[in-house]
Order: C-alpha cells, then sequence, then structure tokens
C-alpha cells in the first residue's frame, strides 16, 4: 500500500507499507515515478485541469517501460475514464506483471492532494482480489478525505 503526492510533473512515494506475503512488491519512499504510466500519475494528471495536463503531457518524456505502456494517444481516454470512475488502474504499463489501483485523497476545498493505493501481482484488473482491492483503496481514499476536513 502506498500513499503519493504530485511533484513536478512526477510521483514522489511519500510513505509504503509491505505485505507480510512472502512474496512482495516494494517501493522505495521518496521515489520519483513517471506520471503516464502508474496509477498515481493517471489518477493526479486526470485530476488537473485540461490546460495544465496538456501542458504537462507536452513536456513528459513518454518512455516506454513495458509493451503495455500507453501513447499519448490511448492515454486520452484512460484519463476520462479515470475522471469518470473516480480511481485509476495501471496494468502492467510501468512493470511487467504488476498491476496497481490508487485513489484520490482530497483536501477540505476538494483538490486532490494524495493517491492512495495498492500494487501486486495480480492475475488480471477483473480478477475478484483485484476488484477487492479497488474497492478497499477506493474507500480508505475517502474515509482519509473526509478525516482531513473534504465534504462532497
Amino acid at each position: 500500500v502506498f500513499l503519493s503526492v504530485f511533484d513536478r510533473a512526477a510521483v514522489v512515494t511519500l510513505a509504503e507499507e509491505e505485505s507480510r506475503a512472502s512474496l512482495r512488491v516494494v517501493s522505495e519512499v521518496g521515489a520519483r515515478l513517471p506520471i503516464h504510466c502508474t496509477s498515481q500519475g493517471k489518477l493526479f494528471l486526470a485530476n488537473l485541469s485540461q490546460a495544465e495536463c496538456r501542458r504537462l503531457l507536452s513536456i513528459s518524456e513518454f518512455k516506454s517501460y513495458t509493451p503495455h505502456t500507453l501513447t499519448p494517444e490511448q492515454l486520452q481516454p484512460e484519463l476520462q475514464m479515470i475522471r469518470e470512475q473516480g480511481y485509476a488502474v495501471e496494468n502492467g504499463e510501468f512493470k511487467v506483471g504488476l498491476r496497481s489501483v490508487s485513489a484520490p485523497v482530497r483536501d477540505a476545498s476538494g483538490e486532490v492532494r494524495y493517491a492512495i493505493g495498492v500494487v501486486g501481482m495480480f492475475r488480471q484488473v477483473y480478477s475478484e482480489d483485484f476488484l477487492l482491492a479497488t474497492r478497499l483503496v477506493c474507500e480508505a481514499g475517502s474515509a482519509i478525505s473526509r478525516a482531513i476536513g473534504y465534504r462532497p
């Protein structure tokens, strides 16, 4: 589980909690991750103004990390879907075999300040365990948002 923040066209991991399972995915606190191929990065992009999103994407390097990394053209409909569903999914776009889901943490003004999420070796994004993780991450994001003053 991770908590991230958007910082200068990158995602920074603020905190993480590792699983107790024998096979774990570890992310480094303080690591800077790309915005175009991580669930938290796509979540932040989707919640920016259209103008700011276009500006950031125009200056971003769209490095292809895996065969599943989205192109700029593929990213646009993905961002619209994220806006509609309220959470973001990464399906092997940054690291082969890993999938993640991120939900927004909103401040009292309604701005997305943080992303909370989970990353793991889920078989597929439509698997029962990934859908459960999605529900729990969205609930956690809502609970934290309410705790810091967000009122929908």
